[in-house]
């Protein structure tokens, strides 16, 4: 059975945020995040999981990084697909902007890694959405503090591309202990 595979995007936008947040440690990471291993897209699940393990392990730059990496994923990856609908998607009502953003980011979560899913539910205007198998989650010891902050950071985005500022909340996080990682996002 070979290793279950991540996209490309997750592995190039991690090596991205460490090599401008973490300058002196890329080389350290790119025992596992290697440039032809992204390029070929055939870094494993394992090697990232590695990578993130030992940025966990740092005095500082574990949130900072995921977050950008999940930012840089999204803006990689929307910027790369036709724009043909945006100005008619601009004048949609709020609701149907944020259902489309989050279709968007589960299409992406979906592609990222094998098993990742996003299903969420309104209620009230507020979005309480729930991220099964997150790839940044998976830990052998509990975390102090929820570890989803990739996806929140890529979730920010794709409301960003429908002209929607938000705020997000960790709610619950399987890094630290819970069942299932859970964000409660308030589009403005």
């Amino acid at each position: 059975m070979g290793e279950l595979k991540i996209g490309r995007a997750v592995a190039a936008a991690l090596h991205q945020a460490i090599s401008e947040l973490l300058p002196t440690r890329i080389q350290f990471y790119e025992e596992w995040l290697t440039l032809d291993r992204i390029r070929e897209g055939t870094v494993s699940r394992a090697k990232v999981g590695a990578v993130l393990s030992f940025l966990r392990q740092e005095s500082s730059g574990y949130d900072q990084v995921v977050e950008r990496a999940g930012r840089y994923t999204g803006v990689w990856t929307f910027d790369t697909k036709p724009r043909f609908c945006e100005g008619f998607l601009q004048r949609m009502p709020q609701p149907i902007r944020v259902w489309i953003a989050l279709r968007r980011g589960a299409s992406l979560i979906k592609g990222l890694h094998d098993g990742g899913r996003l299903r969420w539910a309104t209620r009230r205007g507020v979005v309480v959405a729930e991220i099964q198998r997150s790839l940044f989650c998976e830990v052998r010891v509990k975390a102090r503090a929820p570890l989803c902050r990739f996806y929140a950071a890529l979730l920010e985005y794709c409301l960003e591309s429908v002209k929607l500022s938000c705020s997000i909340e960790l709610i619950r996080c399987r890094g630290v202990g819970d069942k299932v990682c859970e964000l409660r996002i308030d589009p403005k």
